[in-house]
């Protein structure tokens, strides 16, 4: 499985709430690093706190965050960098953000995650507490 069909096949079961299929492709060290200067800026090691930080995330949306479109994949040798535009609402207003998201791969299991925000001040507003 190419890496690009790895992180994709990730998405399609975290949105799709198949928690099981995700954690599949994860490695249990799976390391997520997010950037900012929010409540959820910071590295998380261990699947237990990669999906705690992912439910923050939606509890301090209302659950709206979501991935409006994914623009364009690149793919090297051990990581698939997906540019993505993705959205959630803060406080009534609908907010739509860039991000950069690089997953780190090996062996078919995703061991890495980190999220460059395109629009820090954004991201900043809608994940604070």
């Amino acid at each position: 499985m190419r890496n690009i069909e790895t992180a994709q096949k990730y998405l399609s079961a975290v949105y799709a709430g198949d928690i099981p299929a995700a954690t599949a492709l994860l490695d249990p060290t799976i390391r997520l690093e997010m950037n900012g200067n929010n409540v959820l800026s910071g590295t998380y090691t261990g699947t237990h706190a990669f999906f705690a930080t992912f439910g923050e995330m939606m509890a301090l949306t209302g659950n709206t965050y979501k991935m409006e479109e994914a623009i364009e994949w690149l793919e090297g040798e051990e990581r698939a960098v997906l540019f993505a535009l993705e959205s959630a609402e803060k406080d009534g207003k609908k907010y739509v953000f860039q991000r950069v998201i690089d997953y780190q791969i090996q062996n078919e299991k995703i061991v890495a995650i980190k999220i460059y925000e395109g629009e820090p001040l954004i991201a900043d507003m809608v994940f604070s507490g």
